[in-house]
């Protein structure tokens, strides 16, 4: 793709199995809209276009609730949100990525802000993420496409045999901020009990379990 270069996409990634929650997470509700569509309007309230990454399964389902041309469907054989990353960089290998999972749902604005803040002020690193109690929270984080290229390098060249994004990035020049805020920005739902736990009753459909 052209003129893509020192542009920021958001990108939000759908395609995991959700074998945990025994449904697609990105088709849970909030106040009657899907997962998926509150994070596309988080990201795009920053002025981002902004991107789905899902798997070939679920193409006809989220082809019913977003335009086709704002899908990524997988294209690299590894799993999890690798596959959503590194098919998202083979479309727009020019563009940076701000990425966010579906189901971290809490996550407020001001945090993402400060992400594109930090690459505006210190350029040329691979990653900027943030880093909370010594680990690294690599699904809300901005990739550039330098940071993106390595990773492609690294599964063409069959070096990716572990396909956990912190391992894979722990190479790369990485910005981390502190994750100070909101506690709950990082908060990821991966079961019905998650969601029953940390939420009022009516922030979920229960039909959906």
């Amino acid at each position: 793709m052209n003129n893509t270069a020192n542009i920021l996409l958001g990108l939000v990634l759908c395609g995991g199995k959700s074998s945990r929650m025994g449904t697609d997470k990105g088709q849970l509700r909030k106040d009657g809209r899907p997962w998926s569509i509150h994070m596309a309007d988080r990201l795009e309230s920053l002025g981002l276009k902004t991107y789905l990454s899902i798997n070939p399964l679920q193409q006809e389902a989220y082809g019913q609730i977003f335009p086709s041309e704002s899908l990524v469907i997988d294209q690299v054989d590894v799993e999890g949100p690798l596959a959503g990353l590194l098919s998202t960089h083979q479309l727009f290998p020019e563009a940076d990525i701000l990425v966010l999972p579906c189901d971290m749902i809490d996550v407020e604005t001001p945090l993402l802000q400060r992400l594109m803040d930090i690459r505006r002020q210190i350029v040329q690193a691979d990653v900027y993420l943030f880093e909370k109690e010594e680990q690294v929270e690599p699904l809300c984080a901005i990739y550039t496409a330098s940071g993106l290229q390595k990773l492609s390098i690294e599964y063409k060249n069959a070096r990716l045999t572990n396909f956990s994004v912190r391992r894979a990035i722990k190479n790369l020049c990485a910005v981390k901020l502190p994750a100070a805020g909101n506690r709950k920005d990082f908060r990821n739902y991966n079961t019905p009990a998650h969601v029953r736990k940390w939420q009022k009753t009516d922030f979920f459909d229960p039909t959906l379990f």
